[in-house]
């Protein structure tokens, strides 16, 4: 295998999950992080605050993916399925969180872009895992 092969999917899934999981510990919005609001809601809204963890569970979830497909390329099924659960935790929190703040996107910090690029990276992995063959 070369190093060419290696470097076109492997490093999608790695770096798009470790994106999603450093972007819960940069400002988001009102300069906060997502850690800091989880912090600050846990008191008002316990239902609701446990939403600010998922980019960092989701992150979690893809890195698992990611080391998968790096363990054994056998596996690349079960890696699509690990980051289409990741992916999924992330939606639901970009579904949640996301319009409720939606005046503020405009002032958005660099964890907000760090969370978007991220998971596209990831979904771009997931295309390039499916559509490696099997040698």
């Amino acid at each position: 295998m070369t190093i060419k092969k290696y470097l076109d999917f492997r490093l999608l899934g790695l770096t798009g999950s470790m994106m999603l999981i450093i972007s819960e510990f940069l400002p988001w919005f009102s300069g906060l992080s997502l850690l800091n609001i989880y912090i600050l809601t846990t008191s008002v809204a316990i239902e609701d605050s446990f939403l600010y963890l998922f980019p960092l569970i989701c992150g979690i979830i893809c890195l698992v993916g990611a080391i998968v497909i790096i363990y054994n390329m056998v596996y690349k099924i079960n890696s699509v399925i690990i980051n289409f659960i990741g992916l999924g935790f992330f939606l639901i929190f970009v579904v949640e969180i996301i319009p409720r703040d939606l005046l503020y996107i405009p002032n958005a910090g660099i964890g907000f872009y760090f969370s978007i690029i991220g998971s596209i990276l990831i979904f771009f992995d997931i295309l390039n895992i499916l559509l490696i063959k099997q040698e």
